[in-house]
């Protein structure tokens, strides 16, 4: 499997190659390694480039001298790969060093899931005694079940009675689910009540480990059967 960080390319992984083991031949413990290791490195990369350049000069150029060059490759790749992870994984050495080997940057923090920037639009599927079907879509794709980005599903909370609280965040949180159609379910007792609807997205988490909320939806309201 190659490195994702070796060019694709013969002509772009020879220049990775001669910088990577120029610069490990140069100070091996700068990065954490040996002489001896720079040396199995360096000697790999030799046998990579003289089989290149055997197969990509006209008057040498044949079949075999292409699958040499081929299998020369690989097996610079596979002397190199575990050196330059080790170099990866270490403390001791600087993004810059690992920049300049051509190294890729370990990436040392996670960037937070943005909040939800659009609402959730709720509607009712069908309506039962006690249970209630409904289906979530987002705002700007209202005919898709696709969820905004780092989204995992909506928080759906549910007030039944005559006085609503004035504020949205009052309303009990009845579920929250990534599962749409779904459904609600009502005591007997409530059934000719009042109920009101209202949700928003939800991502699993954001700044702090803390789950971030989108825009509340529209309230719906209906009876309760």
């Amino acid at each position: 499997m190659p490195a994702p960080y070796i060019p694709a390319k013969d002509a772009d992984a020879i220049n990775w190659g001669n910088n990577f083991a120029t610069l490990l031949t140069a100070n091996p413990t700068a990065y954490g390694e040996d002489a001896p290791t720079a040396l199995v490195v360096q000697n790999a990369f030799d046998a990579f480039d003289a089989a290149y350049q055997q197969a990509i000069d006209p008057s040498t150029r044949t079949p075999a001298t292409v699958s040499d060059k081929d299998a020369q490759r690989v097996n610079f790749e596979a002397t190199v790969r575990p050196v330059a992870q080790r170099i990866n994984a270490r403390d001791s050495v600087t993004n810059e060093q690992r920049s300049s080997l051509g190294i890729t940057v370990r990436k040392t923090t996670r960037t937070p899931v943005p909040a939800p920037a659009t609402k959730p639009v709720f509607s009712i599927r069908n309506q039962q005694q006690g249970v209630l079907e409904f289906q979530v879509r987002d705002e700007t794709t209202p005919t898709s079940k696709a969820k905004p980005f780092g989204v995992i599903g909506v928080d759906v909370h549910v007030f039944v009675g005559d006085q609503p609280p004035a504020e949205l965040e009052d309303y009990p949180l009845n579920k929250t689910t990534g599962k749409t159609p779904n459904t609600l379910a009502f005591d007997l007792a409530q059934s000719g009540e009042t109920a009101r609807v209202a949700c928003r997205w939800t991502t699993r988490s954001g700044p702090g480990g803390v789950a971030q909320k989108g825009p509340w939806s529209d309230v719906t309201t209906f009876v309760v059967m």
